[in-house]
């Protein structure tokens, strides 16, 4: 664990994706504006509209074997569990006008990294616990090889997850599973040893 308090990427990634990012999101900082999201009504997060992008890389890690286990519910915010637990929707697909990461994907490309989706789309936020995530391809994201979910949901925060599936031209294959609490408006970045994802959530205003 480093001083800043986020879990360092596995990936062998070097200042390519260092420079790419910017700056890493920490695992349990809260910045003001974090406060505020907290304790929103089960209705408030329905409704709430999200801008997100993502980009999908493939890293350097070896083949696993298995995958990854699926995202962990948190007792904290089991709004699941209280019968008010509400389904993300999918509203419509991000221009490319309006994509902030293009500059990222061509670092990420240029050191060397496969760069298997970038894609944006406007959504609402299921409930903490529900895993009601939106499938890849009907966000967006046409890859082969490439399968799974993205998981938008809130409970007393906003959490940002995937569970993603890779499978190679060869059969090999590699595995994402992971959803976090997320800062908004900047680059957050998840990882194993052979998937990288970098994705940006932006509230719509309203």
């Amino acid at each position: 664990m480093s001083s800043l308090g986020i879990r360092l990427p596995r990936l062998a990634l070097g200042v390519v994706v260092l420079s790419a990012l910017g700056s890493l999101t920490p695992i349990g900082a809260q910045t003001p504006a974090a406060a505020a999201q907290s304790s929103p009504s089960a209705a408030a997060a329905s409704a709430a509209a999200y801008n997100i992008e993502v980009i999908v890389f493939r890293g350097t890690g070896p083949r696993e074997e298995g995958g990854g286990a699926p995202p962990a519910r948190s007792a904290r915010d089991a709004d699941a569990a209280s019968g008010t637990a509400q389904a993300a929707r999918f509203l419509k697909p991000l221009p490319t006008s309006a994509l902030q990461l293009s500059g990222t994907r061509q670092r990420l490309a240029a050191g060397g990294y496969k760069v298997l989706a970038h894609a944006g789309w406007t959504q609402t936020a299921s409930s903490w616990g529900s895993r009601s995530g939106l499938p890849i391809d009907r966000v967006g994201v046409q890859s082969p090889g490439l399968s799974g979910v993205f998981l938008l949901e809130r409970g007393s925060l906003l959490h940002f997850g995937m569970n993603l599936k890779f499978t190679a031209d060869n059969g090999a294959t590699w595995q994402l599973s992971e959803i976090r609490r997320i800062r908004l408006n900047e680059k957050n970045y998840y990882d194993n040893p052979g998937l990288g994802v970098i994705a940006v959530v932006t509230p719509v205003a309203r």
